[in-house]
């Protein structure tokens, strides 16, 4: 648009396409400042108590409808035992340089967020998905 001597360049923000219609719960196992998480669908423990315990975390995504992001094994347990589990995707990536983990999230989240529907945990690794059926 111009007005006399103001030229305005209007650019529109293309939302990512790691945009889905579930709403994440970021355990403190994995990184806040990751540019990946860096959506208003991604809400972290570390910001709400980063000291509450499993218990906490896991009624609080059940409560609000969160699908829980972690690297803890104890999600996994517990995900196993409960009859209605919160979703649960996973990670069992070990360790990985931000940019490797950023490199395999662009990479496989959408197929990650695929499997979601149909299923209580999405377990990932480097080489493959595997998931534990609703």
């Amino acid at each position: 648009m111009q007005y006399g001597q103001l030229t305005m360049k209007l650019t529109f923000l293309k939302l990512p396409d790691r945009m889905s219609p579930y709403d994440f719960l970021v355990d403190v196992n994995l990184p806040k400042h990751f540019s990946f998480f860096n959506a208003p669908n991604f809400q972290f423990v570390i910001d709400s108590d980063g000291k509450a315990d499993d218990r906490d975390i896991w009624r609080y995504a059940k409560e609000n409808n969160l699908v829980i992001l972690t690297k803890d094994a104890d999600f996994y347990d517990r995900c196993l035992i409960d009859s209605a589990p919160p979703k649960v995707i996973y990670f069992k990536l070990g360790n990985m340089l931000l940019k490797e983990l950023h490199q395999f999230f662009s990479l496989k989240w959408e197929v990650i967020i695929e499997y979601l529907p149909n299923a209580k945990m999405v377990i990932v690794t480097q080489t493959y998905i595997e998931i534990i059926p609703l």
